[in-house]
């Protein structure tokens, strides 16, 4: 809000008087004064005229063409309403707000409403967050281009920088004709994930604008957190794509004079994804995600015909989930409780879910080591979409859910339970999914 403070003397009265600001809810300039609010009425060559908002009432200010205050004339016939002063400039800050940030608006709204004591008048005399809304986010509509429905479109400056200013888009470029690739990023988490040996990568589809095919995300594991370091916007999942994202990230590096070779790389099970890593990250080992793996598991009992049958019989879903936590043992015991597991399956048990075994077995028995990873890395797996750097805090599902896990790992160790009573536990631990 601007404010401009002088000394006038009218022929009634002689006072210093402050004046200042705000818009109108069309924009237009309004001038506060005593408590009374003043629209403009016409321009001069060298003055200001400005009359009172209520119908009727003759009290008018003058100013210079720069806002400056000149003086006051006449006498208002009402008294002042400092509640609905008070409501236009808290509209005004919404408002201004909603304009300039990206918060959301009911969080705006309500953090506008704690900053300020207001009296009861006033705050019976707020307009509520819902019949702000509209208004606001016709306001915010209207500094915000409108989303492009093909590859070719200009990025605004506000979109290619961080809050800060600094650069945020690292990448623009065609890979062909039809494909395009940004990379947005800041150079601390540029920084991060060039120092990082562990990285986590995972694409996601329902959030991706629809003239991209996938919104794909890089994290780093720091102080055992997963930080967000590279957003990406892929048009396909082809290897040539994946190959170009790799390349211009090592260029980047270059150019920072760092190196990107991490040791540790997770992701899901994509074959395009998995034979450029080989290539273009040769000193990493790949591993897959635990819960990358939970979800194949689950399509693969779709696939083969078991969806009925894992939710109605018990035994087949003890067994199946026995299949999905047989990573998070120790790597030394993993196959023999395989081996066990199928040695107490009943014949009728193995002929039920003889096409699934077949699968594990083929599919992922061979993999199963590199997926042993201990589940206090559980929370690392829900890949988080927040801007910035901030780690989310675990859950009390989680937390609930880790502290099982270590008690049975110390039950385990200490001789308490052998490796099926193990798997048992685990069992009813982890490997759920909600209907």
């Amino acid at each position: 809000m601007a404010k401009a403070t002088a000394s006038a003397t009218d022929v009634n009265q002689a006072k210093s008087l402050a004046i200042s600001f705000i818009n109108s809810n069309k924009g237009k300039p309004l001038l506060l004064a005593d408590e009374y609010v003043f629209k403009l009425n016409k321009n001069t060559t060298t003055t200001k005229y400005w009359i009172c908002t209520l119908n009727g009432c003759s009290a008018k200010v003058h100013t210079d063409l720069n806002s400056q205050f000149i003086k006051i004339v006449g006498d208002h016939n009402h008294f002042p309403e400092k509640e609905q002063l008070e409501v236009r400039e808290f509209r005004e800050k919404v408002k201004q707000r909603a304009i300039h940030e990206t918060t959301p608006i009911p969080r705006i709204y309500y953090e506008e409403c704690a900053k300020a004591m207001r009296s009861n008048a006033t705050i019976a005399a707020l307009p509520s967050e819902r019949e702000m809304s509209s208004g606001i986010n016709k306001a915010r509509r209207a500094i915000t281009p409108t989303i492009p429905t093909a590859q070719l479109f200009e990025i605004p400056d506000l979109y290619s920088k961080t809050l800060s200013k600094n650069s945020f888009l690292v990448v623009d470029k065609m890979i062909t004709r039809r494909q395009r690739i940004l990379l947005f990023s800041s150079s601390e988490q540029l920084k991060m994930l060039f120092g990082a040996e562990t990285i986590l990568m995972d694409g996601t589809f329902s959030t991706c604008p629809n003239m991209f095919d996938q919104v794909y995300t890089i994290h780093v594991i720091k102080y055992d957190q997963s930080f967000p370091c590279v957003f990406s916007l892929l048009s396909n999942r082809q290897k040539n794509t994946y190959h170009f994202m790799f390349n211009e990230l090592k260029l980047i590096a270059a150019q920072m004079q760092l190196n990107f070779t991490p040791k540790v790389i997770m992701s899901d099970f994509e074959q395009g994804l998995l034979a450029v890593v080989k290539v273009e990250l040769v000193t990493a080992t790949h591993s897959s995600c635990y819960f990358h793996f939970t979800q194949v598991i689950y399509r693969a009992i779709q696939r083969v015909g078991l969806s009925t049958t894992y939710n109605d019989d018990d035994d087949i879903k003890q067994c199946c989930r026995k299949l999905m936590t047989l990573p998070l043992l120790p790597e030394a015991i993993i196959e023999d409780t395989y081996d066990e597991l199928l040695a107490v399956m009943s014949t009728q048990l193995k002929d039920t879910l003889h096409n699934l075994l077949e699968y594990f077995q083929e599919q992922w028995f061979s993999l199963i080591k590199f997926l042993q990873g201990k589940e206090n890395h559980f929370h690392h797996i829900y890949i988080q979409f927040t801007a910035g750097l901030g780690a989310r805090p675990k859950q009390a599902k989680t937390i609930a859910i880790q502290r099982r896990i270590d008690t049975l790992d110390k039950r385990y160790y200490d001789g308490a339970m052998n490796a099926m009573e193990y798997l048992d536990g685990l069992s009813f631990t982890v490997a759920k999914r909600k209907k």
